[in-house]
């Protein structure tokens, strides 16, 4: 009995290790379609368009 359960066991982990990659490389695909590109891009562009305040303004808040 315990063959036809580890038999068991190793095909669920299979196809368990089948559905994980094929869902990996869905929201790969899913990631690199060309119609997310301009989002992607103007995400990446938000650290850089971030307005820091001048140091000196931060001084003042300090006191």
């Amino acid at each position: 009995m315990s063959d036809a359960m580890s038999s068991v066991w190793a095909n669920s982990v299979g196809v368990m290790i089948l559905v994980l990659m094929l869902v990996f490389i869905g929201i790969w695909l899913w990631a690199w379609l060309p119609y997310h590109k301009n989002s992607f891009d103007t995400l990446a562009r938000i650290p850089m368009d971030d307005d820091a305040p001048d140091a000196a303004s931060d001084e003042g808040r300090a006191q």
